[in-house]
């Protein structure tokens, strides 16, 4: 995950690997109000999808690259 600055543009303010969203999760509530876009694994599920979806309808900024 690549976190940015509201607004997005430059250079990423910070680059985290997690390995399940869980950690996701935590790590978008430390960094509220920031810009975050996921890459996707290749075995991502339905249900990972869906978690991101409701974070997003949660008011996090995040754009997803598949």
């Amino acid at each position: 995950m690549e976190v940015y600055r509201t607004g997005g543009g430059g250079d990423p303010l910070a680059t985290l690997e997690l390995a399940a969203l869980p950690s996701l999760r935590v790590a978008l509530t430390g960094h509220h109000g920031k810009k975050f876009v996921v890459t996707m694994p290749n075995d991502v599920t339905a249900e990972d999808r869906n978690t991101l979806l409701d974070l997003r309808a949660q008011g996090f900024d995040i754009a997803v690259r598949m």
